[in-house]
């Protein structure tokens, strides 16, 4: 982890707009990423740049790509897994249909299909 010197601050928004938007303060983010509380701070204050393992973790936490974190993608809306109504699904229940997703395809790999 490097720290900001001269940094553009997308990274620290897209960060604190996506945890914003799934309702989660930043030390349930940290819990959901297995990262410290702190981190997600100097994150999001752009006083750190995150790892690439970092900003992978934080994407699945989030269920956004690290392209939208990393101000590649133009919206949280095409950042997501795309299903309708989505932003208005709690934590939760993404990870709910995640574990549903998760059965169905082990059903699938176990069938041969």
């Amino acid at each position: 982890m490097s720290t900001s010197q001269e940094g553009d601050g997308i990274f620290a928004a897209r960060l604190r707009a996506a945890r914003e938007q799934r309702g989660l303060n930043q030390t349930e983010l940290a819990k959901r990423s297995g990262l410290q509380p702190a981190a997600i701070g100097h994150f999001e204050a752009d006083r750190r740049k995150p790892s690439f393992a970092n900003i992978r973790a934080l994407a699945k936490a989030l269920d956004v790509s690290s392209d939208f974190l990393l101000g590649r993608a133009a919206s949280l809306q095409g950042a997501t897994t795309a299903f309708r109504n989505e932003e208005s699904l709690t934590a939760d229940d993404r990870d709910t249909i995640q574990m549903m997703i998760d059965t169905l395809a082990k059903r699938r790999q176990g069938d041969g299909s």
